[in-house]
């Protein structure tokens, strides 16, 4: 078997879709293993490199999924939110799996424009999440606050940026599904995570 037929999952959109999905509520499982306690940190830390794996391969091996991922990866350095051990890992294993996969198997790039684009998305999204969730504490019954907290705390605004793109026809529409589930997979393991913490406080 040609190491090449690796890439065998390029084109595939059920991939993408069920790839997306574990990497959200993966990223989400570790946030809640370091930062709020609920799971084991051991066991995030031994699913960190499977999920590192995971991400290199789904970025390097399409060009449309490499911009989207890659753009969620430079808004997460940016704003210093790799940090945990955890994240480091699957930092690190993202990297090397990444420089193999260029080495031997001839990943397929990704596109300029769009990851610049999905990039400044990604960063303001950060940054609007970190600036509700610091103001969360406050009660304010206006809808523009609201509103904000909804748009940012579901990170809105690189949903739209794909959803332009794709409508714009650089990119095919299954992959703003495919961002979808990522997101919504992520907000589920958060409402999961949650639901632990008050049974565990009960």
């Amino acid at each position: 078997m040609e190491i090449n037929s690796l890439l065998v999952f390029q084109d595939n959109m059920y991939f993408f879709f069920l790839a997306y999905f574990l990497l959200g509520g993966g990223i989400k499982y570790i946030d809640a293993a370091f930062d709020d306690k609920v799971f084991k940190k051991r066991n995030a830390i031994i699913i960190a490199p499977f999920l590192g794996i995971l991400w290199s391969y789904t970025m390097l091996i399409n060009e449309i999924s490499a911009s989207i991922l890659l753009a969620v990866l430079i808004a997460v350095l940016i704003k210093g939110k790799i940090d945990n051990m955890a994240h480091l890992i699957g930092l690190i294993t993202i990297i090397i799996f990444g420089i193999f996969i260029i080495l031997f198997i001839d990943g397929n790039g990704f596109m300029l424009l769009p990851l610049i684009f999905l990039t400044s998305a990604g960063i303001i999204d950060e940054v609007g999440n970190d600036i509700i969730d610091y103001n969360k504490s406050q009660k304010k019954v206006r809808f523009r606050y609201n509103f904000l907290i909804y748009f940012f705390g579901r990170r809105y605004l690189m949903k739209t940026a794909i959803i332009y793109i794709a409508l714009v026809g650089l990119f095919p529409l299954y992959f703003v599904l495919a961002f979808i589930f990522f997101d919504e997979s992520y907000i589920i393991m958060d409402l999961f995570s949650k639901s632990r913490q008050k049974i565990d406080s009960t």
